[in-house]
């Protein structure tokens, strides 16, 4: 095979080899040969080989008993196709539409049963069940028959054997079993006992597995329940006689899906009888199996016949396999899914016992001899050859030991062993016997999956509450699992085994060594108490192991790419960015542990300082030397938000400042190493350049984090052991404060080698101001003084080197850009060769990837602003950021939100900002203007404005919520929309794409006020309220003429913002703003205006959703008019009687979207469907909610599931489908609440009915034109 895909696949695989230097990881193939003019030629046919059967072992590969289980890491992208979550909707939808009708059939057909059995009288309930089980019954024999209703038949079988047994039950609760001469309850058994064969004979007549597994569960049940008369005796017999109809059924059918049902069910039973304490499910009493000995015995029965039908059916499908299939982990073997859900229960009977330490070794070698066989034999080792460990041995072993503890037999054993033990010893002799002579017969999967399990046993059966030598004993135990697993998995090269080895540790940690009350696993079921110094010494050899591990193995990454069902495009880009590998796992889980495992009594101070530390020093370091090729950001955001919260609650500030100085500078070193050498090999990638910049950027914020944790100064009333004799709190101070100068001197002496400086520039501010809050707060003068120094430090040079420099190299990037592009069309000039008269001979044609790259940039900038200028598709990308203006504008506006906050004097703040913001973004255009360049742009609005229109209004935020605001005063609102408009429309000021910039600026002024509002409002600040201002309520010169004034203004900006469309539409350019920006001008006017503005906003939106086309804008329009009125009604509609209320408008609304979508349906206009069906449910639920009435509520959703079921059926539309199918859930669920707020049961037994009407036709419509409804 190798020889017949090398020939075709040469040209593929080198390009494979390009996508891998380049780090491309997508987990589907990428053929680079489909864009290539010639084809490769097609591979030569060559007669396939039978290979003759060999003798060899099974490969991992092929291992029949674990099934296709993906790998939880791999060392290579995925290469297999996995369909994106949309096209997996649009294939699979009907049929989950179709399955989830027959559960909901299900659920609605019971319940109606249990009301007729429970509300009605014993005779007309008991008729009315049979009759509701008869027409079950009947429709199942008429619709299994046909393929189209074969689904829809089962589902009805089901629910009438349900009925029937439901009907049993009642029979029993009314007395009617009374007069048989027996007691009642044995009665019952037997009633229930021939509808279970009744159960049966429906299965094999209709040939279905599920009608099978009905019976076989209810015998389960059945068994449960048998306690009550025959104490443990009956329960076991009874668990043993439901599993052996499982797998007799199973074997008769020859069905893979009762033989893994009856595996997993019937351990589930045993595990819970053993673990229960009279628990009490629906009404059932579940008695705990006490007896030793009885439940040993039939464990091992469940074991035999669980372990021989594992390997029987090892090849069969079965509906859990598919069931992990769909769920893209996988397939599974059946031998794998159902031993694994299987243990489920058996570990539940094995932590029943846990303290007998040698019963418990008993059970659970038991289990591991049993199925260790059976995964052998599956492995193709005969069965004779397993003889002398299992077949032989094991019955007479389980007869001794019944013989002794019963007393029938009495011998003493060495140490003083009880026949448990012995039994143990002598099972686990066996179970080695057999693992080493067949050991090459074991897979990666197996030996992986077999760790955890053996850690999970170990957990469970040593004692470690003490703290001591047991916790201690338990920690060495599971490390030499963990660190033989990374042995193996180094020697076998296995990503899987690896993962697990570094992973699972820290998982085992959260779970089991947290605190008490954050325990995931409580701790009375499995107490552990581990001592603080051991697991300080422990979690640092996990890191130690960790970086052993991923030094061979640290690339591999989680296998999330494989085939997640409807998370494909969001698993596939985790898988590319490598964020999901092994080096960045095994970081984020270590520091995960520390935090939740350092607590006091839990973690020693130098305990968790050594192990985080240690942790980032050995990934910088690595990272640094360049053994690590993994993201170095992700590294620092994740220990500091890990550090930061230790922080918080410990203190130790100088601790992590110093292993995160130390860590930074490892990590920027190696940055500028890497980018110097991209560069050097002609690579140029963005990326590399600004990692430098980013780093600084994160380091200088994480210490601007810990200066400020300090200034907060929280309250903390308890210390980690040895915290305090690490240092006192001055020298905490000192080394902090040496680490902050030290991370702003590595800032200047770095700055150079950053292009962006606006990142690292406001963090290094940030880091100054809080180191001066910092000393403020620990009263030391001298942080205040150096934080000072360094101020004017750091000012000093970025003034030196910001600005000027930012210009500069603009300018130089400019003149490079054109003189580079001129060296090109020089050379492609000369290629081209001219005869005499000037016609050419040599036609040539240029494909530049740099030029194409910047055509879609001048593409997206052609959307916001002017593309039409000389050079603009060379230079129109580069632009002239003042990056020192920006950071004096943003340390004003700082200065003028304090000021406003603190005194109250807010609207002189409002104004001064007014005027330096204007003086500020004046200055910038002139600089901008004088240079010749451009200033960046932000949504179509120049950078410096949009800050200083974001600055305005984080001061009227701040003044808003000061002491010296009035609520009946508006001028404040106006002077910031003034200023806002006049920001704006300096933007517009000699430009001469005023079509493109008005939009731009009108949307950021819209937008801007629209923050303020939802802002003010959200922090308790005194603006006027949407949608309920009354302009009239005070002083018309305080309150109601700046309203007005802000009113017109609005309109203003409604009536130019529509000018600027018309002629668009007018002059036949194309669509600048789409469906989603109208609507979000649509919202946001509404939310401003007192009603004038946002009637014509709605009106001329309204007109160009019909000009567009585009239906989403329509909708908005809707969801407007009901907030538009009330605007309208809290001023100028308040006279009229009745009033106009919000559920009467909503409900209005609402009414007119449900005659709109009939409009729809009916004239075919499938574009506007979607809004129309949205507006319907918004509309019409919200009515309902308002109306504060469960029973409108319950009514509004079954009319808006009936619009959108039909709608969807009609127009053959999936989604509105499964739309429709949830509103009848929701409305379900509403009618549930008002049956248990008090409504009658009548009520709800008409809610079931016309809700079993309901499923009924729509099941029946759909099942009978499924083909159809598949074709859409």
């Amino acid at each position: 095979m190798e020889e017949r895909a090398d020939k075709p696949t040469n040209a593929s695989s080198d390009d494979d080899d390009v996508l891998r230097e380049q780090k491309f990881k997508r987990p589907q193939g990428l053929n680079l040969d489909s864009f290539m003019v010639g084809a490769a030629p097609e591979p030569k046919e060559e007669t396939p080989v039978e290979s003759p059967p060999s003798d060899e072992p099974e490969t991992d590969s092929s291992d029949a008993a674990v099934g296709e289980v993906r790998d939880l890491f791999t060392m290579e992208a995925s290469q297999e196709t996995v369909p994106d979550s949309t096209t997996q909707l649009a294939v699979h939808a009907e049929q989950t539409i179709g399955k989830g009708l027959a559960v909901a059939m299900v659920v609605v057909w019971t319940a109606i049963g249990a009301l007729v059995g429970t509300v009605l009288p014993p005779v007309i309930g008991g008729l009315g069940l049979l009759l509701m089980a008869g027409f079950g019954l009947y429709l199942g024999e008429r619709w299994i028959q046909r393929d189209a209703m074969h689904l829809l038949g089962i589902t009805w079988v089901i629910i009438s054997m349900k009925l029937l047994y439901g009907l049993a039950l009642d029979a029993w609760r009314w007395g009617w079993l009374a007069d048989f001469g027996l007691p009642e309850s044995q009665v019952l058994g037997v009633l229930m006992l021939g509808l279970v064969g009744v159960n049966v004979g429906l299965a094999f007549r209709h040939d279905e597995d599920a009608i099978a597994a009905q019976s076989a569960l209810v015998l389960f049940a059945i068994g449960s329940s048998a306690g009550a008369v025959y104490g443990e005796l009956g329960i076991a017999v009874l668990i043993v006689l439901a599993m052996a109809l499982m797998h007799g059924l199973a074997l008769l059918r020859s069905s893979g899906n009762l033989a893994s049902l009856g595996i997993s069910m019937s351990y589930l039973w045993v595990g819970v009888h053993a673990l229960s304490n009279d628990w009490t499910v629906l009404s059932l009493t579940l008695l705990p199996i006490e007896n030793d000995l009885t439940l040993f015995l039939l464990l091992s029965v469940v074991t035999a016949a669980n372990a021989s039908m594992a390997a029987a059916f090892v090849h069969h499908e079965n509906w859990l396999s598919q069931a992990v299939d769909a769920i893209g982990l996988g397939k599974p073997g059946l031998w794998a899914v159902s031993v694994s859900l299987g243990m489920v229960g058996a570990l539940m009977a094995i932590a029943a016992h846990r303290t007998e330490t040698g019963y418990a070794l008993a059970q659970l070698m038991l289990l591991t001899l049993a199925f260790t066989s059976s995964y052998l034999v599956v492995r193709g080792v005969e069965w004779t050859r397993l003889m002398p460990f299992v077949l032989a041995p094991m019955p007479f072993l389980i007869a001794a030991l019944a013989l002794l503890n019963s007393g029938v037999v009495d011998l003493t054993f060495p140490f003083d062993l009880g026949e448990y033990s012995v039994f143990a010893s002598a099972t686990a002799a066996l179970c080695v016997g057999v693992l080493l002579t067949h050991q090459a017969n074991v897979s990666d999967h197996v030996l992986w999956m077999g760790a955890l399990v053996i850690v999970v046993l170990l957990t469970l059966l040593i004692p470690a509450d003490d703290g001591s030598d047991n916790a201690r004993l338990l920690l060495v135990s599971q490390g030499a699992v963990w660190l033989g697993l990374g042995f193996v998995a180094v020697l076998r090269a296995s990503p899987s085994m690896a993962g697990v080895a570094v992973l699972a540790p820290y998982a085992w940690l959260l779970v089991f060594a947290t605190d008490f009350e954050q325990r995931l696993v409580n701790a009375d079921l499995v107490p552990i108490v581990l001592n603080e110094a051991d697991l300080g010494i422990w979690m640092l050899a996990l890191v130690g192991q960790q970086v052993v591990v991923n030094l061979r193995m640290g690339e591999a990454s989680l296998n999330l790419a494989g085939g997640f069902s409807g998370f494909s495009e969001m698993s596939s880009r985790l898988r590319d960015s490598e964020l999901l590998n092994l080096w960045n796992l095994g970081f984020i889980f270590a520091c995960v542990a520390f935090v939740a495992t350092t607590r006091p009594d839990g973690m020693t101070a130098p305990g968790v300082l050594a192990g985080m530390g240690s942790l980032l020093l050995a990934h910088a370091f690595l990272m640094w030397s360049g053994h690590h090729h993994g993201r170095p950001q992700s590294l620092v955001v994740a220990w500091s938000i890990g550090a930061l919260a230790l922080t918080w609650q410990y203190g130790m500030e100088a601790g992590w400042a110093t292993a995160l100085t130390a860590g930074s500078v490892m990590l920027v070193l190696g940055a500028l190493d890497r980018a110097n050498e991209e560069a050097e090999g002609g690579d140029h990638d963005a990326t590399h350049r600004s990692l430098p910049g980013r780093l600084l950027t994160l380091h200088l914020g994480m210490m601007t984090a810990l200066f400020l944790v300090v200034a907060l100064g929280p309250q903390r009333t308890t210390l980690l052991t040895g915290q305090d004799t690490l240092m006192s709190a001055e020298m905490n101070m000192h080394i902090l404060l040496t680490m902050g100068v030290v991370s702003l001197v590595l800032y200047m002496q770095r700055l150079r080698a950053v292009d962006a400086l606006l990142p690292p520039t406001t963090a290094a501010i940030a880091l100054l101001i809080s180191m001066a809050l910092a000393g403020q707060t620990v009263e030391m003068p001298s942080v205040q003084t150096t934080a000072l120094v360094m101020f004017v430090l750091v000012g000093a040079y970025l003034a030196f080197q910001g600005d000027v420099r930012s210009g500069l190299k603009a300018v130089a990037a400019k003149e490079e850009r054109q003189a580079s592009f001129a060296q090109k069309r020089a050379r492609m000039q000369s290629l081209v060769s001219s005869t005499a008269d000037g016609t050419t001979t040599v036609a040539l044609k240029q494909l530049d990837a740099e030029l194409l790259a910047l055509s879609q940039r001048q593409k997206k900038r052609a959307k916001r602003a002017d593309v039409s200028g000389e050079d603009d598709l060379l230079v129109g990308d580069i632009h002239y950021r003042p990056v020192v203006l920006l950071l004096f504008l943003a340390v004003a506006f700082l200065g003028s939100t304090w000021f406003a906050y603190a005194t109250p004097y807010a609207l002189h703040a409002l104004v001064f900002s007014a005027g330096f913001a204007i003086i500020l973004v004046g200055l910038t255009r002139i600089r901008a203007n004088s240079i010749g360049l451009r200033l960046p742009d932000v949504a179509g609005v120049e950078l410096p404005i949009m800050v200083a229109m974001a600055g305005m209004v984080l001061v009227h935020l701040a003044g808003r919520m000061t002491t010296g605001v009035l609520s009946d005063d508006a001028v404040h609102v106006a002077v910031l929309t003034a200023t806002l408009a006049l920001l704006a429309g300096m933007g517009l000021m000699g430009r001469n794409d005023l079509g493109l910039r008005i939009p731009s600026a009108l949307e950021a002024l819209l937008g801007m006020l629209v923050v303020d509002k939802i802002l003010s409002l959200l922090l308790g600040g005194q603006v006027p309220i949407p949608f309920a201002t009354d302009p009239f309520a005070s002083s018309l010169t305080s309150w109601g003429g700046p309203l007005f004034g802000v009113e017109l203004a609005l309109l203003g900006m409604v009536f130019l913002f529509d000018w600027v469309e018309g002629e668009r539409l007018r002059r036949g350019l194309d669509d600048h703003r789409t469906a989603f920006g109208r609507s979000l001008w649509v919202l946001g006017t509404t939310v401003l205006s007192l009603g004038a503005a946002s009637l014509m906003a709605l009106l001329f939106g309204l007109r160009r959703s019909l000009g567009w086309q585009q239906p989403a804008v329509a909708l908005a329009v809707v969801l407007s008019v009901p907030f538009m009125m009330q605007s309208w009604t809290a001023w100028a509609l308040s006279p009229l009687s009745p009033p106009l209320t919000p559920v009467s408008i909503t409900t209005v609304v609402g009414v007119g979207s449900l005659v709109w979508t009939v409009v729809v349906v009916m004239r075919g206009r499938g574009l506007w469907l979607s809004s129309a069906l949205w507006a319907t449910h918004a509309m019409m639920l919200s009515a309902a909610v308002m109306s504060q009435s469960l029973v409108m509520l319950s009514l509004a959703a079954l009319i808006v599931s009936a619009a959108a079921w039909l709608s969807g059926i009609m127009t053959r539309r999936k989604s509105w489908r499964i739309v429709g199918a949830g509103d009848l859930v929701v409305a379900w669920m509403v009618a549930a609440v008002a049956l248990v707020a008090g409504t009658t049961a009548v009520y709800a037994l008409m809610m079931l009915v016309a809700s079993a009407i309901l499923l009924f036709a729509v099941t029946t419509l759909t099942q009978a034109n499924e083909d159809a409804l598949l074709d859409d």
